[in-house]
């Protein structure tokens, strides 16, 4: 039997067993419940354990009566939401005898509204919260005992992503249909559940692609500690505001906001003791914002005395590395530098920012630093790129082209010139170093 013949077959089994299949493997893959109504809204079956409670959810959330509207039933998958913020999965599907004619008694069978509704819930997307489902059911009639119970029922409803659903609308759709079916052609019982469902699939992207971004800004900033850049402010702004934030959450802002700042501090005080500053100094400015810190008693102060350590720390590693040597201006051009990475930088244009012919510039830089402006400023891009490379999932080839590299080949190049590897090397050996520790 060929692969076309066996998915041909799908068709000669009812349909009543092919939803009873079906109900089988979402209960076990997700503790989804399947319900199945006849043209009237008499339940079929269930595989629900409080078949009651969550009927009577359905029904007074309107779901149903929203289903029995149409008249020639569902031919594609219809997205529902109740008031307390479940979803339901729901279509129509068409009894018919077997035989060769088949096809033309469903059609015949949809024209006179002879068949079944399969629906598939309740669930929570993960965006759903207990203390949104508790303020709804207080805004209610419901006594104090019956909310109370009910809060106990929703408990067992599963939490499921958006993508996950859809996956489980297209299995349903094929199940009474035989035939695929795209997200886009989906039904949603009005628009506010379309912007409920939608909003679950972005939100989840936007917060992935935000906590990465922070990742990111973290290191930067720290770095700029480490090099004692006094632009560090402008880093800050160029990046996504970055402030310090922990996953837990105790419930007291004030005291997650006083461990973030603890744990920030910490990690300025490691990043200035890499970037030169004595030990002994570093530790004695951390104690001293931590003792601080725990003394605050406003988020307000608690944000100034963060930036207060972050400007002490930057100011402090910036004096341990001053060398007579090095001129001031040289030094500001070595903060302009890497404060500018992701623009195309010439020497010409460095040379008028410091106030300076192209030709004295470049000569005092390399008398002062031992290394040319040009070299200098694949350095300060290459130890940009380290910090993509580890907090980004962009590829190799974005990279380059933010920091002005031109093509991934030349880029690669310059890398393994500083790094002594490539980039996909350094990312690969560094980020599996960084998850062992």
């Amino acid at each position: 039997m060929s692969y076309e013949q066996g998915m041909d077959d799908l068709e000669e089994y009812p349909i009543g067993i092919r939803v009873r299949i079906l109900a089988a493997q979402v209960k076990a893959s997700a503790n989804l419940t399947t319900w199945v109504f006849l043209n009237k809204g008499e339940m079929f079956f269930s595989t629900c354990v409080h078949e009651k409670e969550f009927l009577s959810f359905l029904k007074l959330g309107k779901c149903l009566d929203f289903l029995y509207e149409s008249e020639k039933g569902w031919t594609r998958p219809v997205i529902l939401s109740d008031p307390l913020g479940m979803i339901w999965l729901a279509e129509s599907g068409y009894v018919q005898d077997e035989g060769k004619e088949r096809n033309k008694e469903r059609a015949e069978q949809a024209e006179e509204g002879q068949g079944i509704l399969t629906v598939i819930g309740p669930l929570f997307l993960s965006r759903t919260s207990i203390r949104q489902i508790e303020e709804t059911l207080r805004s209610s009639s419901y006594s104090i005992r019956m909310r109370r119970e009910m809060m106990r029922t929703l408990a067992e409803v599963p939490v499921i992503s958006m993508s996950a659903v859809n996956q489980y609308a297209k299995i349903l759709h094929y199940t009474l249909t035989s035939r695929p079916i795209q997200t886009s052609d989906f039904i949603y019982q009005d628009e506010a559940t379309r912007r409920l469902t939608i909003g679950e699939e972005r939100e989840s992207s936007v917060q992935y692609h935000s906590l990465e971004r922070v990742v990111q800004d973290e290191k930067l900033i720290l770095q700029a500690v480490k090099d004692g850049n006094l632009d560090y402010r402008q880093i800050m702004e160029q990046g996504s505001n970055y402030q310090p934030e922990i996953s837990s959450n105790t419930g007291d802002v004030l005291r997650d906001g006083k461990n973030s700042v603890l744990i920030f501090t910490a990690l300025c005080s490691r990043a200035a003791m890499e970037g030169g500053l004595p030990v002994a100094m570093a530790k004695e400015i951390e104690m001293r914002y931590i003792t601080e810190a725990e003394k605050c008693e406003t988020i307000t102060k608690l944000k100034s005395l963060k930036n207060l350590m972050l400007d002490e720390f930057v100011h402090k590693v910036r004096e341990s590395k001053e060398n007579p040597m090095i001129s001031k201006t040289t030094q500001q051009c070595c903060d302009y530098i890497r404060t500018n990475v992701l623009r195309p930088l010439t020497v010409e244009e460095i040379a008028k920012e410091m106030g300076y012919t192209t030709y004295y510039f470049t000569k005092k830089f390399y008398k002062e630093m031992g290394i040319k402006v040009t070299d200098y400023i694949k350095q300060a891009r290459i130890e940009y790129a380290k910090i993509a490379l580890l907090t980004t999932k962009k590829s190799i080839q974005e990279i380059s082209d933010s920091l002005q590299f031109g093509t991934r080949n030349y880029f690669s190049k310059v890398f393994h010139e500083i790094v002594g590897m490539t980039p996909a090397a350094y990312r690969e050996k560094t980020g599996k170093e960084e998850k062992e520790q």
